[in-house]
């Protein structure tokens, strides 16, 4: 079974209005049980609601995010960590980067790393954050690299 690891992007792109009809059409082709996040979207995902002003639609994100349709609900059990695989891992990505004069984006390469050291394929539409690493993009109706 191939493994997916959810870019933060992929998971708010879900929770406007209106989602992308491609990406829905992806996630109905897909086993639950292939779907992860990382601890990193879900500390993004927070951020996102606490930037909010006080008010209805915050109240209403914060809500969703405690709830039954939130993240940490919907993933229960398929969360992954940044451990010291993943830590071994971005280490690598980042120095490559830097030796190469391509600097990448730290936060980026925490997604990256706990994909590569839990075998994952980052799902993703911001690919060109992760040249050279295994990525799909749903958004383009199956763009892989």
């Amino acid at each position: 079974m191939t493994c997916y690891l959810l870019d933060t992007c992929i998971v708010s792109n879900l929770t406007k209005p209106t989602p992308s009809e491609s990406l829905i059409a992806w996630f109905g082709k897909q086993k639950d049980e292939s779907l992860f996040i990382s601890t990193l979207t879900i500390a993004e995902l927070w951020k996102g609601v606490l930037r909010k002003p006080a008010g209805r639609k915050r109240q209403s994100l914060e809500h969703w995010f405690a709830g039954a349709e939130g993240p940490q609900s919907l993933f229960a059990g398929r969360i992954l960590p940044f451990d010291e695989k993943a830590a071994l891992i971005w280490g690598e990505i980042m120095a490559k980067g830097e030796t190469a004069g391509k600097p990448r984006s730290a936060l980026d390469m925490i997604v990256a790393a706990v994909a590569t050291a839990n075998g994952c394929i980052i799902v993703t539409d911001n690919t060109k954050h992760f040249v050279g690493l295994k990525t799909i993009n749903p958004l383009l109706q199956g763009e892989r690299t």
